[in-house]
């Protein structure tokens, strides 16, 4: 269960060989378009806790609009795996009693933890920020309540693209 090249070393990211000034600047941009992001997520009444769990979650892999996109495919199937799992603790509870839980833990996870075979929705820690999403919002597991979360998820992964990308360019106008 490997994990490709984090932020810390990809070109483009204020880190190392980012002299103080463009360091402050570059860092002063990304808390700018969080702020934003954040009183978006307020003014369209999604929860901004969640909007954030999208910023990190794109940030879990190497920054561009293609994992980017990927791991919030792993989020959408993140949520909606908690939508079942939740649905299935109520099916199941009354047959499995307190073995519910475990069983659905286990199932859960199965499922979750097989993707890092795939060639392209491998990005484990999107499928989990999902699942933690789903649960940490106790939502009714339905397609709305998915909905809602997957907008504020997306708005927090375009929030995180957008602090990235503005980076990126600015290194390429100031070299």
């Amino acid at each position: 269960m490997s994990q490709q090249t984090t932020h810390a070393t990809v070109p483009g990211i204020a880190g190392p060989g980012t002299s103080p000034g463009l360091y402050v600047a570059f860092t002063a941009t990304a808390a700018f378009v969080a702020a934003l992001a954040a009183s978006l997520s307020l003014m369209l009444a999604a929860p901004p806790w969640a909007m954030f769990m999208g910023w990190v979650a794109y940030f879990t892999r190497k920054p561009s609009l293609a994992e980017g996109l990927r791991t919030f495919a792993c989020i959408l199937a993140g949520l909606s795996l908690g939508a079942c799992a939740t649905m299935a603790v109520g099916a199941l509870g009354p047959a499995l009693g307190s073995l519910v839980l475990p069983a659905v833990v286990f199932a859960t996870g199965f499922a979750v933890i097989a993707t890092r075979g795939l060639p392209l929705l491998n990005n484990l820690l999107g499928y989990f920020i999902g699942l933690i999403t789903f649960f940490a919002a106790h939502p009714e597991p339905t397609l709305g309540s998915i909905g809602e979360l997957a907008g504020a998820t997306g708005l927090g992964s375009i929030a995180g693209w957008a602090a990235q990308a503005i980076e990126r360019h600015l290194r390429r106008v100031i070299a």
